[in-house]
């Protein structure tokens, strides 16, 4: 598993917090439930594809470059939630997702996303939720 900057106790430390899931992981792109402690506790992955830290330099990468991006991965995802559930992480940060640029590029993406059957927006705690009430999505 591929985590992003989580200590060795972290999840130990959140469940023990009352917390239901973390985010800090860039392993398979949809939720699923690890045992920590015996307990099920739920993962809500992201991913840094769709990630506007891609943008943080302004050098390697443009906002027209990023609207492309995640508008192609969720062609690909969209194509596929024909015959699975699939799910779909877009990251925003204030600092780089809220410049002028990247709110209108947001809204085009948003806008897109919309225009199709069947695509619901949920808050990670609403996917995590969605991980418990599946069960076939436990991981060792």
């Amino acid at each position: 598993m591929l985590t992003g900057c989580r200590g060795a106790n972290t999840l130990e430390i959140l469940q023990e917090l009352g917390f239901k899931y973390h985010i800090d992981d860039l392993s398979p792109d949809e939720p699923f439930l690890i045992k920590v402690k015996g307990r099920d506790f739920a993962v809500v992955p992201y991913t840094l594809r769709c990630n506007d830290i891609v943008l943080v330099e302004g050098k390697n990468f443009s906002a027209d470059q990023f609207v492309c991006q995640v508008k192609m991965e969720f062609d690909q995802l969209y194509t596929e939630s024909e015959k699975k559930r699939r799910q779909m992480s877009i990251s925003f940060h204030d600092r780089i997702g809220g410049t002028p640029q990247m709110v209108l590029a947001t809204k085009e993406i948003i806008s897109y996303i919309q225009e199709h059957k069947g695509v619901s927006f949920k808050r990670k705690d609403e996917i995590a939720q969605m991980a418990y009430a599946d069960k076939n999505i436990i991981r060792e």
